[in-house]
């Protein structure tokens, strides 16, 4: 018979069955692959210059939303403004699956969509607009309003109220936006804020008013369309996507 020291001896040589890896934890899986896509879209972010007015747009805002495209707002033969637009990764992964100058109107589709239906990965699309001719107050809340108004099916007295902030901002830096204002709308699930020259003035809160604005500038009427072209050059076919 075997002595209990050989019996414990026996029994450490036998070798156990390998324990597997414990696997990540989903939610800490979802983070790294976040990072990862960020830091791929940080690497492909740049900076563009508009063309027709010559206004530079910064790559990235300092709230971590990327430039997709820029482009020009015209009123007959006036250059008005210059306006970019910014998102998150997400939006901007949707346009990578479209070859570089093809299927433009289903990419554009795809953009729109992934752009103004704000979740968790996406909660945020921004426009910057920089104007070029100089403008009273009034007389561009009324046309930004203006291109609201048909795009949202809520109250008429949220897109009002969209149009005085507007005023406001205006109002305080002497009525006039002149060559140089700078206009910023954050448009998100709960609303839009209105920024001018880098002073908020305020939030809508109001559903659909931020899905709205971001329509006017991207759907198939959209009021720049050199914009949605910019959008299109810059990130189609572009490699975004992170190994799972």
């Amino acid at each position: 018979k075997l002595s209990q020291a050989q019996k414990k001896k026996a029994a450490l040589a036998i070798p156990k069955e390998s324990t597997p890896e414990p696997k990540p934890e989903p939610e800490s899986n979802a983070k790294q692959i976040e990072a990862e896509k960020n830091a791929l879209v940080e690497s492909k972010a740049r900076s563009l210059k508009e063309k027709a007015t010559g206004v530079s747009f910064n790559a990235k805002l300092d709230d971590g939303l990327y430039l997709v495209g820029c482009g020009v707002r015209k009123k007959a033969i006036i250059n008005v403004y210059a306006v970019a637009m910014y998102s998150s990764p997400t939006a901007l992964e949707a346009l990578a699956p479209f070859p570089s100058g093809k299927q433009k109107k289903e990419a554009q589709v795809a953009l729109r969509n992934a752009a103004r239906t704000f979740g968790p990965s996406s909660p945020t699309t921004s426009f910057v607009l920089e104007m070029t001719f100089k403008a009273d107050g009034k007389t561009i809340a009324g046309a930004i309003a203006e291109s609201v108004k048909p795009r949202q099916g809520g109250s008429g007295s949220d897109v009002k109220d969209l149009e005085n902030l507007i005023v406001q901002g205006v109002a305080a830096k002497g009525g006039q936006a002149t060559k140089g204002t700078i206009f910023r709308f954050d448009c998100t699930e709960e609303g839009v804020s209105v920024s001018v020259d880098g002073s908020a003035q305020g939030t809508v809160k109001s559903d659909g008013i931020g899905s709205a604005l971001v329509d006017v500038f991207m759907d198939d009427k959209a009021v720049s369309p050199q914009l949605v072209d910019s959008c299109l050059d810059t990130w189609c076919g572009k490699d975004l996507f992170v190994a799972v």
